[in-house]
Order: structure tokens, then C-alpha cells, then sequence
């Protein structure tokens, strides 16, 4: 691999090399998305993916999950993928319980108050990757797993033909007119770019696992702030007896959690949840990772676009930071086929700076907003709780506000693409 990106300043035409518009690296949710909505249109678009063939989960829950908006939803029902998720494994949730654990201030708000089925759905991260695979392959388009790249060359090519070469390990290489970091936050292609995005540590740590509890939650979606983080309680499909926990600490609590058996770690949860569920008993394995947030300091360069992780990582309250992703991908997609039908090159300066200014202002207001929750709930001073307890007692008797709060969580707000405005459940 490469350390950096270089430039040459005359380069051969490389007739072994295959030329494509648009090159995305990385086969996450997001990079999966922006492939399956460049599948029908004329572009030669190829995935390079370094994991394996994505398999839709069997069996047990897995831990990892996101809450789909019902902004997302509508990008992947677009993209071909919603139909491919197995429907006993998608958890609609209706309603959503906030409250402080530190007094008695609490936040209530359901979908009927902005006349919705659903607030969002909870759904595994391995089955929204899966089903936008089979998407894909469906209509024959390139997803090249189990591959990585050896190296990557910015050229200088006069005829902007050919702005990156790309080796992969198989040793073929490409010539991309685009290149798509979507390789999550360590992404190589940031690096090669030369895009700056340095990882700010939270001081927290996330546990992860999935969880029966004895009451059923009846699909809501329910979140307890202590001094020490969040505890997110996200219901899962089934009887309604299950649902995802992230539970956010900081390092030292988190490792003497982990250290706890079974048995011990579900009563210290219940203690945590305040019984809100009876009696919570952890299913399989936890696991725990460090929380860091990160945003690029520009989401475009030389022939470069970053979308999801690549450019932007937030605090994992509630599962949220996936739609965030998807709005790049549907809107960069949105940008490129602008760009195409206008004959308008894809790495012309305009139609990249269009992308990065209706998609990073709003993700720095997300991520920024992430963060002053978090904050505002580890205060510790007692005029500061008070304040905090009374504003949410406030919001909690007015429907309007509670209503904004829904519209949020359904994902209705900011500079939508189509493909996340269309409905058709």
C-alpha cells in the first residue's frame, strides 16, 4: 500500500488498466446504498470490498443494530433493498421514552403525533449491508469482495478521464474518473486524499449486546441519561421481549462491567434501567469499543468524495449515525446523475462542492448536537440538573414540540435528495 498519494506529472495510458467513472471503496451500509442507486443508470461504477460476500443473518440477534428513519427507509425501499430484508426481522418501533435519571424530567413522543405508522425501524447493520448486496448483484452490478487495493496513484491526467489508478491485490487495476471513500473512519482513502480528520476521544465506551427482558416493550424505543451516559434500550423483533442495549460509560466502569459474569451484568442493567423492563437478562456475548467522534475537514478533494464514516462519526445515541450516512450516499448519487445529465464532468468543481455543502453543515449540526446532549446530561451542578429537568417536564406538556421531535426522528428535516422523500411502504 501506498503511504500517501502521488502525482505524476506525465503518465503513459495504461491500456492493461480498466476504466470506470465512478470507483467506490468500501462495502458498508453507505457504500452499498450509493452502489445499488448507481445500478441502473449508464455509469460503469465498481465496489471494492475487503469483507467477504455479505450473508443475510440467521438465528440470533446480532448486536450491532441501527434505527432506520423513515428518511432511510425510503433511500433503500428506492434502492431495491428494503424488500430484501427479512420481515420477522425488522422491529417498527411507534414511540420513544427519553428521561433523566438524575430527577424527574422525562420526554414522550409517539408517531401518531405527526400521523406516522412508525417513528423508525430497528434494524441489524449485517442485514441492511446484505440486503444491498443482493440489490446489486441482482442487476448484475460490480461488488468485488474478499479485495482490497494495493495502491493508489493520483495522475494528472489533461482529459480528467483518469484521475485515480488503483491497484488491487488480485493485481487488476483501475483507472476512476471519481473516487468514493466509504471505508469507514480509518478510511485509506481520506489519507490518500490528504483530507484532514483527526478522532476526538468521547471519554466513553459503548457496551453492546442483546438483552430479554421480562416486561415487553411494546415498540418503543427507550433511553435513561445517568451522570456516567446513556443507556439506550432499542426494541428488537420477536415476541417483544428483546431488545439492543448500548450502554455508554466512561473506560474504567465499562471494563469492570465487562468483567462481571452474566448473571451479575443483567442485575447491574436492570439497576441501570430502573426496571422500566422487569428484569433484564443478557443473551450471548457483550461486547464493548471505544466511542470517538470524527468529521473530515471537507468531504471532497482531487476526484474525491467521502461519504458515512469516511467523513463523519458521531456519538451512537440511539443508533442514529447510519442516516446520516445515507443521506451522503443518496445525495452524492443525487449530485453525480445531475452532473451527467447536464454533461457536466463528475469531478468538476462545482458538482463536488454542491455535495459537500448540502451534506457537511448539516452533519456538523448533528454531530454537534450528539455531543451537547451528551454533555448537558453529565452536568453535575444542581442548578444546571434543575434547569435540565424542567425543560424536559416543559417539553413534555407541549404537543408541538413533541411533535418537532417525532418529525427529527423520522428523519423529515434538512435538504432531503428524492430517493429519501418518495414513499411507498
Amino acid at each position: 500500500m501506498t503511504s500517501r498519494s502521488q502525482e505524476t506529472s506525465s503518465v503513459e495510458k495504461d491500456i492493461s488498466a480498466t476504466s470506470v467513472d465512478v470507483l467506490i471503496v468500501g462495502g458498508g451500509m453507505a457504500g452499498g446504498l450509493l452502489a445499488a442507486l448507481l445500478a441502473d443508470t449508464d455509469l460503469s461504477v465498481l465496489l471494492i470490498d475487503a469483507a467477504s460476500e455479505p450473508e443475510m443473518p440467521q438465528g440470533d440477534v446480532h448486536a450491532r443494530v441501527s434505527a432506520i428513519t423513515e428518511a432511510s427507509f425510503n433511500m433503500l425501499n428506492n434502492a431495491g433493498a428494503w424488500s430484501r430484508l427479512p420481515a420477522q426481522r425488522l422491529a417498527p418501533y411507534q414511540s420513544m421514552d427519553v428521561w433523566d435519571a438524575d430527577g424527574n424530567g422525562r420526554v414522550t413522543f409517539d408517531a401518531a403525533s405527526v400521523l406516522a405508522s412508525e417513528l423508525g425501524w430497528i434494524v441489524e447493520n449485517n442485514a441492511i449491508t446484505a440486503a444491498l448486496y443482493q440489490a446489486c448483484v441482482a442487476r448484475n452490478f460490480d461488488w468485488r469482495c474478499g479485495v482490497r487495493i494495493e495502491s493508489l496513484v493520483r495522475e494528472n491526467a489533461s482529459d480528467e478521464s483518469h484521475a485515480w489508478r488503483a491497484t488491487l491485490t488480485t493485481g487488476e487495476r483501475y483507472l476512476a474518473t471519481l473516487l468514493v471513500g466509504a471505508d469507514g473512519a480509518r478510511s485509506m482513502v481520506r489519507s490518500h486524499a490528504g483530507i484532514a480528520a483527526a478522532p476526538k476521544d468521547s471519554g466513553h465506551m459503548a457496551i453492546v449486546a442483546t438483552v430479554a427482558c421480562e416486561l415487553p416493550h411494546k415498540a418503543c424505543a427507550r433511553q435513561r441519561f445517568m451522570e456516567t451516559g446513556p443507556v439506550a434500550m432499542l426494541p428488537l423483533f420477536g415476541d417483544q421481549h428483546q431488545f439492543s442495549l448500548v450502554w455508554s460509560a466512561p473506560p474504567q466502569m465499562v471494563e469492570e462491567l465487562m468483567a462481571l459474569d452474566s448473571a451479575a451484568f443483567s442485575h447491574a442493567l436492570t439497576q441501570a434501567t430502573e426496571e422500566v423492563l422487569g428484569a433484564c437478562t443478557v443473551i450471548g456475548r457483550r461486547a464493548a469499543f471505544p466511542i470517538q467522534t470524527l468529521h473530515a475537514s471537507q468531504y471532497v478533494g482531487d476526484g474525491v468524495a467521502l461519504i458515512g464514516d469516511a467523513a463523519h462519526v458521531v456519538h451512537p445515541l440511539a443508533g442514529q449515525g447510519i442516516n446520516l450516512g445515507f443521506l451522503d450516499a443518496a445525495v452524492l448519487a443525487e449530485e453525480i446523475l445531475a452532473a451527467r445529465k447536464k454533461g457536466l464532468g463528475l469531478t468538476e468543481t462545482s458538482v463536488l462542492a454542491r455535495y459537500q455543502r448540502r451534506r457537511r453543515g448539516h452533519n456538523a449540526l448533528m454531530l454537534n448536537a450528539l455531543n451537547g446532549i451528551k454533555s448537558i446530561f453529565e452536568q453535575r451542578d444542581p442548578g444546571l440538573r434543575f434547569l435540565r429537568n424542567a425543560g424536559m417536564r416543559l417539553v413534555n406538556r407541549m404537543p408541538l414540540a413533541k411533535s418537532l421531535f417525532a418529525t427529527e426522528a423520522l428523519g423529515r428535516n434538512g435538504d432531503l435528495p428524492a430517493s429519501a422523500r418518495s414513499c411507498g411502504k
